[in-house]
């Protein structure tokens, strides 16, 4: 027998988030290997999970009050039972510190399987990654479960756990919660949960709407092999109609012949912008900017949908055997310009700030070196700082002072790393030539000089800008 497993439509479901959604994988412990979880002590008369599961079809474990009053069959789990022991997992399961999401017989009876023919038919191997996609480290009552949210197996998947309406795992329902053990707790599910079993590309490969052009572009790139075989990755995936509008062509083969005309150099920056590292569910997201591969920062917004820069995400959480995929609609283009070619194309314009980190020596470093965030006065600013009626006047007088003069200013201007405005806090923040005082609810540096509000967040290849309208003086 020959079992295709697809992905569900709630694996490719379209988001519906709140503005503000927290982490929630920080409650529990990632493990893909056994032996990381806690080993208890096997004395005592409470039962163990699998001595739990053994007897659990039987009057004295199974109440009226925990299954309902109703005339359906009361479950057991011979199946899961045989499973775990000819895979040589049912010793770990009873010995160490576990949740199990537990299928009943009538679950794996839905796929033909049986404790006759469980193993024959998957095999010993995928059959122990099938298991081990339903045991979560740690006890985890149904309490404890996030209200929506991705759980980390001892597979190295996650189960999707919802329960806004009852308690669902991935598509599973659970249908007897909270049987303690003395090794952890089981909840007893009416279906089989199947972890992803394709790596991204290939998951990409298979996907409906299609991805051609995007596993296109990341061969043409060189990046196929990294995305197969490394990770785990987040991948904000492009569709074949968002490269075709981008391109402006009007079918996937042109788009395809414009990717293949382009070199690796030109593609693998857009590229490496569309990846995060590790593993990101939409759970995780909330407004504010995310590091890609790029090493530039894509921005999310939660205020209407789900956007990452001028994209909206039509699918979500698509996991692959090394990472997660979420579907968007247009390509994201990642910054093209450095601090100091950004600074010279601006608007509003910066010929006073060039001016001074040209003759301060410190040009070249902003060009090449970084990343930097830099504070960036305006041209009004300084004409406003030398009390000049002019920019040219204003680049005068900068040109009328040293070097030494002018590096400490400038520098005091500058924060190592990309800081984005979603990492500001009130309070010191050190710059290459001391610190300074922000506070955000007035959105001032040193109760002098403001942010601007619209012009925060101007990224370049090696760093970020936020514009302020007065210099700052160390």
């Amino acid at each position: 027998m020959n079992l295709r497993l697809n992905f569900s439509k709630s694996q490719v479901s379209f988001l519906k988030l709140p503005t503000l959604l927290l982490f929630v994988l920080s409650l529990f412990t990632i493990s893909c290997n056994t032996e990381d979880t806690d080993i208890i002590e096997t004395t005592g008369l409470q039962p163990t999970i699998v001595e739990v599961l053994e007897a659990f079809g039987s009057e004295s474990t199974v109440t009226d009050a925990e299954f309902g009053k109703s005339k359906v069959k009361k479950p057991t789990f011979k199946t899961l039972n045989v499973a775990l022991a000819q895979t040589g997992l049912a010793g770990t399961v009873s010995s160490k510190r576990l949740t199990v999401f537990a299928p009943t017989d009538a679950a794996f009876a839905k796929y033909g399987l049986n404790q006759k023919n469980i193993v024959s038919e998957l095999g010993v191997e995928t059959l122990t990654s099938i298991l081990l996609y339903h045991v979560v480290s740690g006890t985890i009552f149904s309490g404890d479960l996030p209200v929506n949210g991705f759980v980390p197996t001892l597979n190295g998947a996650f189960v999707e756990v919802n329960v806004n309406s009852g308690v669902t795992i991935n598509n599973a329902t659970v249908i007897i919660a909270d049987r303690e053990a003395r090794n952890g707790v089981i909840h007893a599910i009416d279906d089989v949960l199947f972890p992803p079993t394709n790596n991204l590309v290939a998951l990409a490969s298979s996907f409906d709407p299609e991805f051609s052009v995007l596993l296109a572009a990341a061969t043409n790139a060189g990046l196929a092999d990294t995305l197969a075989k490394n990770g785990p990755y987040t991948v904000f995936a492009p569709t074949n109609q968002a490269f075709m509008d981008f391109f402006k062509v009007a079918s996937v083969e042109a788009a395809i012949d414009v990717v293949n005309g382009l070199t690796a150099e030109d593609l693998a920056p857009i590229l490496l912008y569309h990846v995060v590292d590790g593993v990101v569910f939409s759970t995780n997201l909330s407004n504010g900017f995310v590091p890609t591969l790029n090493g530039a920062a894509v921005n999310v917004t939660l205020d209407s949908g789900v956007m990452i820069n001028d994209a909206n995400v039509i699918g979500a959480n698509v996991q692959a055997t090394n990472g997660v995929v979420h579907v968007i609609d247009k390509v994201l283009l990642p910054p093209s310009s450095n601090l100091v070619d950004l600074a010279s194309s601006f608007d509003p314009e910066f010929s006073v700030l060039l001016a001074a980190a040209t003759k301060a020596g410190l040009a070249d470093t902003l060009t090449n070196d970084g990343p930097f965030t830099v504070f960036a006065p305006t041209n009004q600013a300084f004409m406003d700082f030398f009390k000049v009626a002019s920019v040219e006047a204003a680049i005068d007088a900068v040109n009328g002072l040293t070097a030494e003069d002018l590096a400490p200013i400038l520098l005091y201007h500058v924060v190592a790393g990309r800081v984005y405005s979603s990492d500001l806090s009130s309070g010191p923040v050190t710059t290459l030539y001391g610190s300074f005082d922000l506070n955000l609810d007035t959105l001032t540096i040193d109760d002098n000089a403001m942010l601007v509000p619209g012009l925060l967040n101007v990224q370049a290849t090696n760093g970020v800008i936020h514009v302020i309208d007065s210099v700052l003086i160390p």
